[in-house]
């Protein structure tokens, strides 16, 4: 018999279903590996997946070891910080200071502010933030890693993967069906239960070699006084100051931001490939807007404290960035400003991207409240304070026309509350009015991933009136659920949602081929915006009114 005790072992919670919840996130990019096996539970899971091991796809015993471009699940920052050396970007090559890299501060702040899973794709080890090489070459390695052809790979090309494969026509493009090619950011066709992509490295790969910041006057020196020293302590060794590198943060010209919606505008491609029905329109891209350049002349007056300034600005190469065709879309978040947090403050100008600190934001409100309903006035925990503070007057402007009632009409906006820091705006950067609220793109979400599942259930059924019949009725009582929980707006069912499956949703041609479409028409309960309240005082003829808008 065996010997009497209790053992204790640490349990993954179970995978996130892809019916309703909209708050797992897929972070890619650039962070350290610690030295030590791979847990057994973890190689497990890889080998069953088949990245690891003998599988189809598998890596390869180094990139195992090395957890390099293969998707990790985990459940804590503790998981997270027991694999991969997040704090340990060296600040120049043979500079003993170590200061934490983006997706590793994205990943803390994500978990801080209430989310409860998230999977990591590792494409390698963040460059020092320092190079003794040019500003041109320094800019041409970091650009070098979002993707490369194989002629101009980087020196250490055999632990690296691009972060954006086939960008610019360098290097191979994903092709959605085929996971072998599956590199980076590509990871998101195989990792079904996401539903948001961040990619924190890529303002500062765009943005190039870090820009020094100028010495400020030195203050007059106090008075000479003396006084009698006092007796020093035995054996006290005085902790090491870590100094802030005098670079300032990402910062983007006219050009640079051509660049960085360049790749936005990649990965919002690659998430809907064409000609083929492998795609991810249920994933919303959350990104940091980059800081804008304080050179004189290189991006809009004011900008930093009004970025609608240059997102409108038709001098970007390329046009306008809030267009359709660039980076107007509703399955795109970007988050403004950056924010500082308890573990930025050894980084350029005490800041890092706000990306995780929205996700984390969107996460917690979508297990508490539902993915569909607006995240807006979200306390946020871990944010001590803002670069740049926003100012009333720039929150309340907006531009012409259709373009943008208010700053957070589309941008998700970080800044201070009556209760302290919080998330301002839960918006999207999409062309269209209704479906700016960033509660609405994330429905479309939770239903495109509820279809996708009920098509994988009943792929092997024959295709017929018996199966249409039965994926309505299936659809319908979703439509239902989520009617009841508030997320659709309709006196009646029928005003909130409709749903057909037969023969007048298919063609010949669909049906020949054995392809089942459905369609799904709804209303979806949009954010009460505005609250006007009119007080009437010194008159007793009844209480305050408010209307919303």
């Amino acid at each position: 018999m065996p010997y009497p005790e209790l053992v204790v072992r640490d349990a993954r919670r179970p995978a996130a279903g892809l019916s309703s919840r909209a708050d797992v996130a897929l972070f890619v990019g650039l962070v350290g590996r610690r030295p030590g096996p791979v847990p057994p539970l973890l190689l497990a899971e890889l080998e069953a997946a088949g990245w690891a091991g003998s599988g189809p796809f598998t890596r390869g015993a180094a990139a195992t070891e090395a957890l390099l471009d293969m998707p990790v699940a985990l459940d804590s920052f503790d998981a997270f910080d027991a694999l991969f050396a997040w704090d340990q970007r060296p600040v120049a090559l043979g500079d003993p200071r170590r200061l934490p890299c983006p997706l590793g501060l994205a990943v803390r702040s994500f978990f801080a502010e209430g989310g409860i899973r998230a999977v990591v794709v590792r494409t390698g080890d963040p460059l020092p933030l320092l190079s003794d090489d040019g500003p041109d070459a320094a800019a041409a390695a970091r650009r070098r890693l979002l993707s490369w052809a194989p002629a101009d790979a980087p020196p250490d090309a055999a632990a690296r993967v691009p972060l954006l494969s086939g960008l610019a026509g360098r290097g191979n493009r994903a092709e959605a069906t085929d996971p072998r090619t599956w590199h980076g950011a590509a990871h998101v066709f195989g990792v079904e239960e996401a539903a948001m992509l961040l990619l924190p490295d890529l303002p500062e790969l765009v943005a190039g070699a870090p820009v020094p910041i100028p010495d400020l006057p030195a203050a007059p020196p106090p008075p000479e006084q003396f006084k009698p020293c006092a007796q020093p302590a035995p054996d006290y060794i005085p902790d090491p100051r870590l100094s802030r590198p005098a670079v300032g943060a990402p910062r983007l010209d006219r050009a640079r931001y051509g660049d960085w919606a360049s790749a936005i505008r990649f990965v919002l491609d690659l998430l809907s490939p064409v000609r083929t029905v492998a795609q991810r329109r249920d994933v919303m891209l959350l990104a940091s807007l980059p800081l804008p350049s304080r050179r004189t002349g290189a991006v809009p007056r004011d900008a930093e404290g009004w970025p609608l300034a240059i997102l409108d600005d038709a001098a970007v190469p390329g046009g306008a960035l809030f267009a359709g065709t660039r980076i107007g879309s509703a399955r795109l978040q970007l988050a403004y400003p950056w924010v500082e947090t308890a573990d930025s403050g050894n980084l350029p100008e005490g800041v890092a991207p706000p990306e995780g600190v929205l996700a984390g934001a969107l996460a917690g409100s979508a297990l508490r409240l539902g993915a569909f309903r607006s995240a807006a006035g979200t306390p946020l925990a871990s944010v001590r304070d803002c670069l740049p503070t926003l100012a009333t007057s720039a929150l309340r402007r907006g531009l012409p026309g259709n373009a943008s009632d208010w700053l957070g009409d589309r941008l998700s906006l970080i800044g201070p509350a009556p209760s302290g820091m919080a998330l301002l705006s839960d918006a999207t950067a999409s062309t269209d009015r209704a479906w700016r609220a960033g509660g609405v793109s994330r429905l479309m979400g939770v239903l495109l991933r509820a279809a996708r599942q009920l098509g994988q259930q009943r792929i092997f059924d024959n295709s017929g009136p018996a199966l249409w019949a039965a994926l309505a009725e299936e659809l319908e009582a979703f439509m239902q659920r989520l009617r009841d929980g508030g997320a659709l707006a309709g006196a009646t069912p029928g005003e909130a949602f409709a749903v057909r499956c037969d023969a007048s949703t298919m063609t010949q041609a669909d049906l020949d081929a054995g392809r089942v479409i459905a369609t799904v028409a709804f209303t979806a309960a949009q954010p009460i915006q505005r609250i006007t309240v009119t007080l009437a005082l010194g008159n007793s003829g009844g209480p305050p009114v408010a209307r919303a808008a």
